[in-house]
């Protein structure tokens, strides 16, 4: 026969070993989110480092358009894609 229950107390020794399981179980998922949210963070941060960089890239390119007309941008395009081959 169970015992009677006091409080908060589990009936039996399998209750109270099921409930220290869970919370082992518990701790483990809890430290496990907390690493992959670290993870997820570290992550964006290296997102928004690449898309920092990617639109210094956008900007300067933007530039060099409106400063070199369009023919001489597609001779020069055309003469380093020819260096990069060779």
């Amino acid at each position: 026969m169970a015992e009677p229950r006091t409080g908060d107390q589990p009936t039996s020794a399998v209750q109270a070993d099921e409930l220290a399981r869970a919370r082992e179980e518990n701790l483990r998922l809890r430290d496990l989110l907390i690493a992959k949210d670290a993870e997820l963070g570290s992550l964006k941060g290296q997102v928004a480092a690449m898309e920092a960089g990617t639109g210094r890239l956008l900007n300067l390119v933007d530039r060099v358009r409106a400063i070199v007309p369009g023919f001489l941008l597609r001779g020069l395009s055309r003469v380093l894609r020819g260096a990069s081959r060779g």
